[in-house]
């Protein structure tokens, strides 16, 4: 979940930038014009940049998805959305040519979460989501749920260019996203790319119920303090958690009207999420990469090689990981942690590309 760069209760972005992100981000004619202009004005150019194929890491937060995405971006060959293009994000050229000059600097700064991990305007971030709010908004997002949705024939060739602008735009030659949500689309991402790998990284479920409770509880009290934050996360189609959060219409999933202040509401989102990706149609299945994120931190070298080969990249050691903090807490219902106890062992078995 991303946060503006520096941004606190103290309000990081000046009256101006808070004006300027609210035009930019909070109008869908604005959203379109950007990207109607940026695509005929660049897409002949970026057409010929993309070469193999993109990384897509998604799943359900706080399961170092951030991690794994720098991992990759870190290489060198993955281009990816970063802070520099907010807040035009769909028009990453137009708004570099119109800026690079006057280079942004921004200290490097621990993002919202709390977690001590910094990022900068350079990091890449989960951005991506803006454009399919902008190109698709209506058929998924309702006042209370996210619900999964197949994007038009349109959007999918749209979001082909996109992911070529993307590369143009920072040189590189393969796309690289970091967007939980297209969990709500993965047969419409393999449809646009059919050889893109999906990744998704799972912790105990437990232990990822409990950070996901306390990132909501984070996100609601820094909206409380700033409003903006709160607009913000809404704009860039961020409902995982704090005052805005939304929880995704699928089965097993927690109600609009359950009490998200307590264990079970995220542990049932854990358990009907997992149990999602586990059963994607046939030709997601062959290019999903399930990766148990707690053995990873044990055996970095091992779950490090893999990642690379099978996103044919060169990736370093993995010796900054390290094991997430651990919670102490029990679910209200037994069955539910039974329930989640043996979706994680299918995740574990999974844990390789395909079957």
């Amino acid at each position: 979940m991303p946060s503006p760069v520096g941004a606190g209760a103290s309000g990081a972005y000046s009256p101006a930038d808070r004006l300027l992100h609210r035009i930019a981000l909070g109008s869908a004619a604005v959203l379109d014009l950007s990207f109607d202009l940026e695509r005929p004005r660049y897409g002949k150019a970026a057409s010929g940049v993309m070469a193999g194929p993109p990384v897509f890491v998604a799943g359900l937060a706080r399961a170092g998805t951030t991690i794994i995405t720098r991992l990759l971006h870190d290489s060198g060959a993955f281009a990816s959305l970063t802070y520099r293009d907010m807040p035009f994000p769909l028009a990453p050229n137009s708004w570099q040519a119109m800026t690079g000059r006057a280079r942004r600097q921004v200290a490097r700064a621990e993002r919202g979460h709390g977690d001590g991990i910094e990022h900068d305007l350079d990091s890449p971030e989960a951005i991506e989501e803006v454009f399919w709010r902008a190109h698709e908004g209506k058929r998924y997002v309702t006042r209370r749920y996210l619900h999964p949705h197949e994007p038009t024939l349109e959007t999918i060739a749209a979001f082909r260019d996109f992911a070529s602008l993307v590369c143009h735009r920072y040189g590189r030659p393969r796309y690289l996203s970091k967007n939980n949500a297209n969990a709500l689309r993965l047969p419409g991402i393999i449809e646009a790319f059919p050889y893109a790998l999906l990744v998704h990284p799972f912790r105990d479920p437990l232990q990822q119920a409990a950070s996901l409770l306390q990132q909501h509880r984070r996100a609601i009290e820094l909206g409380r303090e700033d409003p903006f934050r709160a607009r913000y996360m809404s704009w860039l189609g961020h409902y995982e958690f704090g005052r805005d959060h939304r929880p995704v219409l699928i089965s097993g999933a927690p109600t609009a009207t359950e009490p998200t202040d307590r264990i079970d509401y995220w542990l049932k989102t854990w358990c009907a999420a997992h149990r999602r990706l586990l059963d994607q149609p046939e030709a997601v299945r062959g290019r999903q990469l399930f990766i148990d994120y707690d053995e990873l931190c044990l055996e970095p070298h091992t779950g490090v090689a893999l990642l690379a080969h099978l996103a044919r990249v060169e990736l370093g050691t993995g010796e900054g990981l390290k094991p997430p903090r651990p919670y102490d807490s029990v679910p209200e219902t037994p069955a539910l942690l039974d329930r989640a106890r043996a979706i994680h062992a299918e995740l574990v078995a999974r844990a390789t590309i395909g079957d």
